[in-house]
């Protein structure tokens, strides 16, 4: 169906309906020398309709793909049905070719989903039609983080159906409406779809975790897979606000050089998924301002609710949740420092 040798100026979605040659061993840094871009791949299966799942979104999130040939080759794909049919979207696959989040100057591909008129949001409407005509059951998002958190699992809906694709996955569930430009937002109004965080890339706990998870996916009927599991227990959060640092902004952590802009605590990424309390500093502000910046999940600034500056100490004003604190300063200034989340009641 392709020409894999075509280079392309511009995303332009491949369609395959088979799994192409060489998939399931290909190094993903290699990726790109057989589906030089996008591509959305069809796998039949025993079973329909089909369940979506999305891969490589960031470049260096590898656990999605590495999952995906690990089932391409234990199930034996490429030459017989899969248990249940599969949509497979490959996503950034030239980021992916250079172990980045995303390349210089182009939208990061889990925030396109929701119009525009760059290239990439063209390609992302052109993603949904086509898994709109699928007419998927289910669809599943897999990423790393970049700091250290528990595996968890993201629903943009707490209907039933969502709540219990997430419980599979893990017994700590974040729910979110912003960004409301991810993949999974775009297609909850189509199914129930979940965003699976598998923890650091490489490690082999993730790898090992979402595998045992798409197999379920696969083979359990769809109404036991939506039912409740038997342990119903969860801690369930809601995303309330994001944290972000200044464009340019040079960012430490622990002993900091003397121009570092921010010199954040050594152990930030231990603090995911705590209860912080009031009071506790968080790092030193290196210029004469508190250098973060706090909005709501409508754009809001709301800095001065959770933090002050007590002689040039960030310190929290009232106890917080947060999430996805990472060390990475390139991920940080491309996407934000963090989350702040509140405890979400759900009848169980």
């Amino acid at each position: 169906m392709e020409n894999l040798n075509e280079a392309i100026a511009a995303p332009r979605l491949r369609l395959f309906d088979a799994i192409p040659e060489y998939l399931p061993d290909i190094p993903v840094d290699n990726l790109d020398s057989i589906l030089p871009g996008p591509s959305l791949i069809h796998i039949k299966g025993k079973v329909a309709p089909p369940l979506f799942i999305s891969v490589l979104l960031h470049g260096n999130e590898t656990t999605s793909f590495l999952a995906m040939q690990h089932l391409i080759r234990e199930l034996n794909l490429a030459s017989r049905p899969a248990p249940r049919e599969i949509v497979l979207f490959i996503g950034n696959i030239p980021a992916a070719a250079k172990g980045v989040r995303m390349l210089e100057k182009e939208p990061d591909y889990n925030r396109i989903w929701d119009g525009g008129s760059l290239p990439e949001h063209r390609l992302a409407q052109e993603v949904l039609q086509h898994v709109s005509r699928l007419k998927p059951f289910a669809a599943v998002d897999i990423h790393n983080n970049s700091g250290k958190n528990p595996h968890y699992a993201c629903i943009n809906r707490t209907d039933e159906s969502f709540l219990n694709l997430a419980r599979r996955f893990s017994k700590t569930i974040v729910y979110f409406t912003e960004p409301h430009e991810v993949i999974s937002m775009a297609l909850s109004s189509q199914c129930p779809s979940v965003t699976l965080e598998c923890g650091l890339t490489g490690e082999a706990g993730g790898l090992s975790h979402v595998c045992n998870y798409l197999v379920q996916c696969l083979t359990l009927p769809v109404e036991e897979l939506f039912s409740p599991p038997t342990n119903k227990h969860n801690d369930i959060y809601h995303t309330i606000a994001k944290i972000t640092v200044p464009d340019g902004s040079h960012l430490g952590f622990g002993r900091c050089e003397e121009n570092t802009d921010i010199c954040f605590r050594e152990d930030m990424e231990e603090l995911n998924f705590t209860e912080v309390p009031s009071g506790t500093t968080l790092g030193v502000s290196g210029k004469n301002g508190l250098c973060l910046k706090v909005t709501d999940n409508s754009d809001k600034e709301i800095t001065k609710d959770y933090f002050r500056l007590d002689s040039n100490e960030i310190v929290t004003r009232k106890p917080l949740i947060p999430s996805m604190f990472t060390k990475n300063e390139t991920i940080i200034h491309q996407d934000c420092f963090g989350y702040i989340m509140e405890h979400y009641p759900i009848e169980k």
